[in-house]
């Protein structure tokens, strides 16, 4: 299945995770012009009560590394810890390697670097989609 052509059997839902809200209607409008069906979140304690009431179920989670309440990698550690393992893509405009290796040897499954085209974030979420979660 490509991304940029859903089916009608299967449009993969992403779960945006941003504590700006430019960013989340930017990052929105862009899934769905991609053919996805996004939610967003202002906060990753939005996204975990979400998933804690059962109303949330991501195919993808689209997640920013720095936030004020919860840090992305506080997110993805709470939702890891919970037995949630959902393929993720942490995006930043931090270049420094060390956060990245950090997150990846968390089990973050892409990680990206603002700003993010439009082919990149497709790339990006189709690689997440088809690579084991580690667990």
């Amino acid at each position: 299945m490509s991304l940029a052509q859903p089916t009608v059997e299967r449009c993969v839902s992403v779960a945006i995770v941003d504590d700006e809200e430019s960013v989340r209607v930017s990052l929105r409008r862009l899934c769905k012009a991609l053919g996805m069906n996004p939610t967003v979140y202002a906060s990753g304690k939005e996204l975990i009560a979400s998933l804690d009431s059962g109303t949330g179920h991501p195919d993808c989670l689209l997640l920013d590394a720095h936030m004020r309440q919860m840090t992305g990698l506080e997110v993805h550690s709470h939702l890891r810890g919970s037995g949630v393992r959902l393929p993720t893509v942490v995006y930043t405009a931090d270049d420094a390697p060390e956060l990245q290796m950090r997150y990846l040897a968390a089990g973050v499954t892409e990680y990206l670097r603002k700003p993010i085209g439009a082919e990149e974030l497709l790339a990006a979420i189709e690689r997440a989609m088809t690579q084991p979660v580690q667990g």
